[in-house]
């Protein structure tokens, strides 16, 4: 991705979508520590009181050509970020497999941006010759996880009790995508 777009979400604001820069590193930290206040951060590694990334790290990573980090911004409010990152890259056995994720701020949710964002990221993969997307869902995560089955994902495993959460714990389906068959 290298322009920036205008995406009307459902409920029709119009938010900003570009690649996520270095540059970027103190919105992207706004952003998540809007993010870990937030009910969806249950569903993700992050976390209130997270030590604060690296910032060096963290913009090596954005920078990194077999790497794409998507944020969305409304106004100067960062308010939604994608990744997908290719693998064990230069691996003969794995080299063409990336993971993706997806995080936003709950009031964005359900309003057409996880599916533009997964859009974009299917679209740089395929340019990019990734054969295939991975990712991991957590079981209650039903949002995430209808959104993936509906863009053609498929459920090819379960890791259980992967977190305890709220008292209980909780499985992670994991998915893929296979870009060409």
């Amino acid at each position: 991705m290298n322009r920036s777009i205008k995406f009307k979400l459902k409920n029709g604001k119009v938010v900003t979508i570009r690649r996520i820069r270095g540059t970027d590193y103190e919105d992207v930290m706004k952003y998540f520590s809007k993010f870990v206040k937030g009910p969806g951060a249950k569903w993700t590694w992050q976390y209130a009181g997270q030590p604060k990334k690296n910032k060096e790290k963290s913009v090596q990573i954005y920078e990194d050509p077999n790497n794409l980090f998507v944020g969305a911004w409304d106004g100067d409010n960062m308010i939604g970020l994608a990744n997908i990152c290719k693998k064990q890259v230069g691996h003969p056995y794995s080299g063409r497999v990336a993971s993706t994720a997806t995080t936003m701020l709950e009031q964005y949710t359900s309003k057409g941006l996880g599916t533009k964002f997964k859009q974009i990221v299917e679209k740089w993969a395929r340019e990019n010759n990734v054969h295939v997307l991975q990712s991991g869902v957590r079981h209650k995560n039903t949002r995430s996880l209808g959104n993936l089955l509906k863009q053609g994902w498929e459920i090819v495993g379960v890791f259980h009790d992967t977190a305890f959460i709220d008292g209980e714990w909780h499985h992670e389906y994991m998915l893929e995508k296979i870009l060409e068959k």
